[in-house]
């Protein structure tokens, strides 16, 4: 019912660092009413009766606890507790409307009922006033929990959000807890197939922090994480970036995570697996481990680090960090504050090493309008890498005009930017290329000066590039001041401006260059020397060597399987020799440049075992000439062939750089499948139909029939025919065993043998050998016995 005359009404309100926590609004109703509601008030509040508080629209009188009455002796429990009030049938029905109590710590409310949302039962969390529930997830179900009682503050969320196939639903969920003095995190998720045949995916994180290390000072540990994946991956941040990565940042103050004003367990779990480049993502096959720690050194750096492991796919290690310091450390006003972001990542199958950093937002110097950004990048390419011997180093943003290959790490422009005041600003930028081909840097430095009507400026600029296969440079330099004004004529603004500046560039060899006069009503421009390079000039040989590997890295044989010698197979030398097992030998002959032919073999049994394109030299200007690689094998000083050995090319990738037609090739600068050289394996051993080397282990256990006392004694008797040594036994064996007679005995047994189902196969009908092993085989004359 509306009031036939205007309420007075009294509105308080209660902060705490600028924000407003509380209100108060005190309505005179006449006649001595008085209407009072309540959001948050303070401590120590005093509240006219029939006060209500409001809260979840609803309305709620504010009730305190009544002191509680003389305890009658004779109304006890056993363990000496007042028993209830008794209440009689008649007395008056008691009052069920909501109340909220009020207490020296606040005032509590009761949280509603439970409800029924799409099958689940939820239940909010109890809350003080001045905190309410988060609120729903996303998802089609999901509980959420808000709780703070100071210093405690609990916030957690569990959901169900939809996935993209293989998955259909993720399930992720999100546990936040700060006691002030300790806060901890957890968060995890899992990714259920959609039935494709996908395996399920999960991750778990947890960290735990305090505000306060523990350690001497000089390095005290402020907090630790850890946490792991399967059958999903991490992606990695640039240096640039680190600052937000949900795991460092879980280190200091979990609910930073996406927070914007206040702590909300469904952005972090957002941030971490949500939107189009989420930080954890379903990969199937692939497992990770991280761990992470928080530190402070000498009271004044403090830093986050933290091991990421991923493998499957890719096998990666990373190294991640923040660290930073601010002047002076105790007091209130800074003059400078620098935080670094550091990112080491390498992968060793695929032959990469990427080293960033990069100053994070919250650096300044002198002022904190004075910002500081960009990084330094650094890449290494080795092993199989089809770039291996390449490395490039990066400071800021490359300008257009100095493209470098998109492999190079990318920076964020470095520079400064400090606004002095409201009428001078002053942005500086630089950069720097340093790689095996060239070094490139420069810089510029503008600043404004902007008072009403009223504008000057003054811009300064450098830009150089050395190249040095072939030499060449190339340096600019320039500046220019200006000033305008805006003049009012009536109705008209008239802007008057004017500006002077020259630029001067230098190139060489031939050395030649410009300058360039500029001033407000005309600008020109002289010449003077040779021109401007068009095209790269082309490298002699010389000039080329030097871009290619080591001689002794440049051809290599390596050894694979066979190698008999100590430690692991060693490439080929030209002085130590290989010492390899009889029962068979593998090795590779290869090569860092493209092969248009391979041979097997001197001349002239020269054997041409494959073929491939011509090879081109970019560096050169040549295309269309030929590069043989071949292999030949030597026994004793004299040639021996190679022709039955087993044999399989080798093919690979090869810079376009060194060996491509143009500069601007695509492929991102390889040139695929080239024949890079050629594995060979010996022929199978032939083991003729001879016994071989029979060692002792063979005979030292021959049985002997009739078997004898043992051990022998000189005074044991001779038991059956006494062996003789009548000599010429060994004469007789050579005259005799190569004779027609023995042959055709020899001939004649093997087809009674024959006869009975006997195989022996192809017999020798020339028995000489046998003849002229006899006078070696035997170290005396043969004993012998009557037959």
């Amino acid at each position: 019912m509306a009031s036939p005359s205007p309420v007075p009404v009294r509105v308080a309100f209660t902060t705490e660092d600028e924000a407003v926590t509380g209100t108060l609004v005190t309505a005179d109703l006449g006649g001595g009413q008085v209407l009072v509601l309540v959001d948050g008030a303070p401590a120590g509040t005093e509240l006219a009766p029939g006060a209500w508080a409001l809260t979840d629209g609803r309305a709620l009188r504010l009730v305190r606890r009544a002191p509680a009455p003389p305890t009658d002796p004779g109304c006890l429990d056993g363990l000496g507790r007042a028993l209830p009030a008794v209440r009689h049938r008649g007395d008056a029905p008691r009052e069920d409307t909501p109340r909220a109590l009020v207490t020296d710590n606040g005032i509590l409310t009761p949280r509603p009922g439970p409800r029924l949302r799409k099958g689940m039962r939820v239940l909010d969390a109890p809350s003080v006033r001045g905190w309410s529930p988060i609120g729903t997830p996303g998802g089609e179900n999901g509980l959420s929990v808000d709780y703070y009682n100071p210093p405690l503050r609990i916030a957690g969320a569990l959901t169900a959000l939809p996935a993209s196939p293989p998955y259909k639903t993720v399930v992720g969920g999100v546990l936040l807890v700060d006691t002030g003095a300790f806060n901890g995190s957890a968060m995890g998720a899992y990714v259920v197939p959609d039935g494709s045949g996908a395996d399920p995916s999960l991750f778990a994180y947890g960290s735990l922090g305090s505000q306060v290390g523990f350690g001497p000072p000089l390095f005290q540990v402020r907090g630790i994480s850890a946490g792991f994946g399967w059958n999903s991956r991490v992606r990695v941040p640039a240096a640039d970036a680190l600052g937000s990565f949900p795991f460092l940042v879980a280190l200091d103050n979990p609910g930073g995570i996406g927070a914007d004003d206040e702590v909300d367990p469904l952005k972090v779990l957002g941030e971490l697996i949500g939107g189009p480049t989420p930080w954890v993502r379903p990969q199937e096959g692939d497992l990770w481990f991280a761990a992470g720690l928080a530190f402070d050194c000498f009271e004044t750096f403090r830093g986050h680090a933290m091991a990421l492991v991923q493998t499957g796919s890719d096998l990666t290690i990373s190294l991640l960090g923040v660290a930073g310091m601010q002047l002076p450390t105790r007091s209130e006003k800074k003059i400078a504050r620098v935080e670094i972001g550091i990112e080491a990542t390498l992968r060793p199958t695929a032959g990469e090493l990427s080293i960033g950093a990069a100053f994070t937002e919250k650096t300044f110097l002198i002022d904190p309008n004075c910002k500081l950004r960009g990084g330094v990048g650094m890449k290494f390419w080795f092993g199989d890498h089809p770039h291996a011997g390449d490395f490039a180093f990066m400071l800021g943003a490359i300008p257009a005009g100095r493209e470098l290959p998109t492999r190079y790490p990318k920076q964020q422009p470095a520079g400064l930017t400090w606004g002095v005041g409201s009428t001078v600003s002053i942005t500086g930028n630089a950069y720097a290329a340093f790689t095996p081909k060239s070094l490139m840097a420069g810089g510029s430095l503008d600043v404004v000066f902007q008072s009403g009507m009223l504008r000057a400026w003054l811009t300064a600029r450098v830009d150089a590039l050395l190249e040095w296969n072939p030499f060449y440079f190339d340096v600019g330099i320039g500046i220019r001041v200006g000033v305008s004004a805006t003049i009012k004529v009536w109705f008209v603004k008239i802007r008057i401006s004017v500006e002077v500046g020259v630029s001067v560039r230098v190139w060489g060899p031939a050395v030649g260059g410009e300058a360039t006069v500029h001033l407000w009503f005309i600008s020109f421009t002289i010449g003077f020397g040779a021109e401007r390079r068009k095209h790269t000039p082309a490298l002699d040989w010389g000039g080329f060597q030097g871009m290619l590997p080591p001689p002794e890295n440049m051809v290599r044989t390596t050894a694979i399987a066979g190698y008999t010698g100590e430690g692991a197979p060693p490439t080929r030398g030209a002085i130590k020799p290989w010492l390899v097992s009889n029962g068979g030998f593998t090795f590779t002959a290869d090569t860092q440049a493209p092969v248009s032919k391979v041979s097997l073999n001197q001349a002239p049994d020269t054997l041409e075992v494959a073929t491939d394109s011509p090879v081109d030299i970019l560096p050169m200007h040549v295309r269309g000439t030929g590069s043989e690689l071949r292999v030949w094998l030597t026994y004793n000083g004299e040639p021996a062939t190679m022709t039955p050995w087993g044999r399989a090319m080798l093919r690979g990738n090869v810079p376009n750089g060194l060996w491509g037609q143009q500069a601007d090739a695509p492929n991102d600068g390889i040139i695929p499948d080239r024949i890079l050289g050629i594995r060979l394996t010996s022929p199978p051993v032939d083991h003729g139909t001879d016994t071989g080397f029979i060692d002792e282990q063979a005979i030292s256990f021959d049985p002997i029939n009739p078997d004898g006392d043992l051990p022998l004694s000189a005074g044991e008797p001779a038991t059956g025919p006494v062996p003789a040594r009548p000599g010429g036994v060994i004469a007789t064996i050579q005259d005799g065993i190569d004779t027609a007679t023995t042959r055709g005995n020899r001939t004649a047994l093997a087809q009674a043998l024959a006869g009975l189902g006997a195989d022996l196969g192809a017999l020798d009908t020339d028995l000489s050998a046998y003849a002229l092993a006899a006078g070696t085989a035997f170290t005396a004359e043969p004993m012998l016995v009557a037959a």
